[in-house]
């Protein structure tokens, strides 16, 4: 399993490490405050000039195309892809014919959307809600931080159980469903827009 984690420091994306907590995950982990230098690799000092695009975007490349079992490219995102704390995207059109996981999943808002426009197998979120703010602008401004965050938690163990489980893909929408929250707005949101393309 490879895991393509963009970390933007944020509560919305830091949850997301409870999704491979406790596998046997490779995880390339960009972070923004990461830099990398030609000598040393991923280094912490800002003072050492680099080029992070470039680099990244040739590791993350070799982790895509050398994961033949399960590949999870999760942050923040658009229908175009999967932000990177320092360039456009993780992934994008440009590599995502680069794929060759038997499992692919792929989490961030708008995932789905990507998925179809670019014929993307796997398993996606769409929109997901994570905070207040969100659930405020889609009118369900009575949804408290401590619901959201219960049904964030309930999303991220789930996900873990079923990759544990080895469940076949096609099923998780279905063990979401059966497990929704029904007086959580939110949850009822977030879990009902998960879809399995084949």
């Amino acid at each position: 399993m490879t895991v393509i984690y963009s970390n933007f420091h944020d509560s919305d994306t830091y949850l997301l490490r409870g999704i491979w907590e406790g596998l046997d995950a490779r995880v390339i982990e960009l972070r923004l405050d990461d830099r990398y230098s030609e000598e040393r690799g991923r280094l912490d000092d800002p003072t050492i000039s680099y080029d992070s695009s470039r680099k990244e975007r040739e590791e993350i490349n070799r982790a895509i195309e050398s994961e033949e079992d399960t590949l999870i490219v999760c942050g923040h995102g658009t229908e175009d892809g999967c932000l990177s704390p320092h360039f456009d995207y993780t992934l994008s059109s440009s590599n995502k014919d680069m794929i060759r996981a038997k499992r692919f999943i792929g989490i961030w808002c708008n995932a789905l959307t990507f998925a179809k426009k670019n014929n993307v197998s796997g398993f996606f979120s769409s929109m997901f809600i994570t905070n207040t703010v969100e659930a405020d602008y889609l009118g369900m401004g009575n949804v408290g931080k401590e619901r959201i965050k219960e049904s964030e938690m309930k999303f991220v163990n789930t996900l873990n159980s079923l990759l544990r489980n080895n469940l076949p893909m096609k099923k998780w929408k279905e063990a979401f469903t059966s497990i929704i929250d029904t007086t959580n707005e939110v949850e009822v949101f977030n879990f009902s827009s998960l879809i399995y393309i084949e």
